[in-house]
């Protein structure tokens, strides 16, 4: 099928090109155009992007085409758009084409590399200006990704960038990558944040990782001021966090006694001099919630059944942040002499060692489990990008096969309740009750038409299945398999956070002092000199 225009052309042109063949515009149907020999063997014919832009868009660019001594035509430049148009298909079913006289090889072969080898991608920035444009025009992020077939995680990217000069200006100057400027601008009215996105480019950490525990940071922040601001208008005298901080103490009433040695009641702890509130968070372990009638276990468990999780709640504390002010000292704090002083001081100070080395591991672990958490959001993201690869990554094989031979627990567990993290990792609803997914259910994920997407899907089941039974646990106690497969992630191209680098073997770096800081907030009242205020660190124990 062909359609023809014929290029306008006024009367000096025309004459010109009288003894050459003029020039023609036509729409070709490309399964029609017969491929002439090409310098450019590599088609790369499998880019998603590009298939898509051909199969919904067309061929925006016209090729050129020539007639043989047979009338038909064959193709000069364009190889690449009328294998793809062939294959993929168009809007219209055809491709647009220019059409030339037939040229000599040698014009031929020259005109092909200069084409490919002068060919140079758009650039990052060049990419973002043209985002901005389609935006202004009030084109939403969806349509500009439909309309060039960019991947809808670069549209945003490029929008954040437009939103922030200084991110923007570093993107133009080539100090950054357009997915590290959109992580920057992201926090860029925040110096104390960029300073630390800073730090981690500049040692090559993971900019994706320290990004989710800033904005963790923030949004627990957040959660603990709105807190704050309840209790205040409910009447609370509350410390804010910032006083909390610059607290030289912060002592609770209910760990304080009289002069006379005798603990304060409850209802006269408002009224002591100076004291104020303390927003805390602490654990709460609630009892498995079961059927009675079952504790005898006659009867077979609920599939509905599932075991307690432990959550956290806000609980106001009355303080002191004034000891003498407040009238009250610490138990056992009397003023009493004893005839061996000089062991009361030794005594002491090995307890006041001990109180310090107890806080620091304190404060490892609360930096370490909030690192945690946040490194899981990371990671899931990317697995979830991989678990949809169409063919598995070199190495998978020996993998899948160490998983399923050695009958390993992760697995064995994500069988019998049929894998309900992959239907998350693969954004597939996840069946509830104990068992999980039905047969049928499990068949929808398991459709694989060759050898390789069969291979790619078991992988998937492995993966997923290991990343069900991580948790804050796992840096604490890392095992040899959190070893293998991390270490197999990491070569597939995840690039993992010094918290995870832990199950690797590999030693841990020490925390910053934002880290510091963000532990100190959870264990202020360690003051008082006793290790309930672990709240963090007490879910080590669970």
């Amino acid at each position: 099928m062909t359609d023809t225009i014929q290029a306008p052309a006024d009367s000096a042109a025309e004459e010109a090109t009288e003894a050459v063949q003029s020039e023609e515009f036509l729409y070709l149907d490309p399964a029609a155009i017969i491929i002439g020999t090409n310098v450019r063997t590599d088609l790369r014919p499998d880019h998603k992007e590009f298939r898509k832009s051909i199969k919904e868009r067309g061929v925006l660019e016209a090729v050129t085409v020539y007639r043989d001594e047979d009338g038909q035509y064959v193709l000069l430049r364009g190889q690449r758009r009328t294998v793809t148009a062939a294959e993929v298909g168009t809007p219209t079913g055809l491709i647009p084409a220019r059409v030339v006289p037939q040229p000599a090889d040698a014009d031929r072969i020259g005109d092909q590399m200069v084409e490919n080898i002068h060919r140079a991608g758009m650039r990052e920035a060049e990419i973002v200006a043209g985002v901005e444009q389609l935006a202004l025009l009030g084109v939403s992020a969806a349509q500009i990704a439909k309309r060039t077939s960019i991947d809808r995680p670069t549209v945003n990217a490029a929008l954040a960038v437009t939103k922030a000069d200084q991110s923007r200006n570093r993107l133009d100057a080539g100090d950054l990558t357009l997915e590290e400027a959109a992580i920057f601008a992201e926090f860029e009215h925040d110096p104390g944040a960029v300073e630390r996105l800073e730090n981690a480019k500049r040692w090559r950490r993971s900019l994706a990782h320290e990004a989710q525990r800033l904005r963790d940071e923030a949004a627990e922040r957040e959660a603990d001021a709105a807190e704050v601001e309840r209790l205040r208008t409910e009447g609370l005298p509350v410390l804010t966090a910032e006083e909390v901080e610059q607290a030289d103490e912060v002592l609770r009433i209910e760990r304080l006694v009289t002069e006379d040695g005798e603990p304060l009641a409850e209802e006269e702890w408002p009224n002591v001099p100076g004291a104020r509130v303390q927003v805390v968070k602490e654990w709460v372990y609630p009892e498995d919630e079961y059927d009675e009638e079952n504790e005898d276990g006659s009867d077979e468990e609920s599939e509905d059944y599932e075991p307690a999780v432990p959550y956290q709640q806000y609980v106001p504390v009355w303080v002191v942040t004034d000891l003498a002010a407040s009238g009250l000292r610490r138990r056992g704090g009397s003023g009493s002499s004893t005839a061996d002083s000089s062991d009361e001081g030794e005594n002491e100070e090995e307890a006041e060692a001990q109180r310090e080395q107890q806080s620091q591991e304190r404060r490892r672990v609360i930096a370490n489990n909030k690192a945690w958490a946040s490194a899981e959001t990371v990671r899931r993201e990317w697995l979830a990008g991989f678990v949809a690869r169409k063919t598995a990554p070199k190495g998978a094989e020996a993998l899948i096969c160490e998983a399923v031979v050695t009958g390993h627990h992760s697995l064995s567990k994500a069988m019998d309740h049929r894998h309900p993290m992959l239907f998350t990792l693969l954004g597939v609803e996840r069946p509830t009750g104990y068992y999980g997914a039905g047969h049928d259910e499990c068949r929808k994920i398991t459709k694989a038409s060759t050898p390789k997407a069969a291979t790619m899907t078991t992988l998937a089941a492995v993966v997923a299945a290991w990343e069900a039974t991580t948790g804050k646990h796992s840096w604490r106690n890392p095992t040899a398999w959190d070893a293998r497969v991390l270490g197999a992630l990491v070569e597939w191209g995840y690039q993992p956070s010094e918290v995870e680098r832990i199950l690797l073997g590999e030693e841990q770096q020490p925390t910053t002092d934002e880290d510091a800081s963000d532990a100190a907030d959870d264990a202020a009242d360690d003051n008082d000199d006793n290790d309930d205020n672990d709240d963090e660190a007490s879910d080590s124990a669970a």
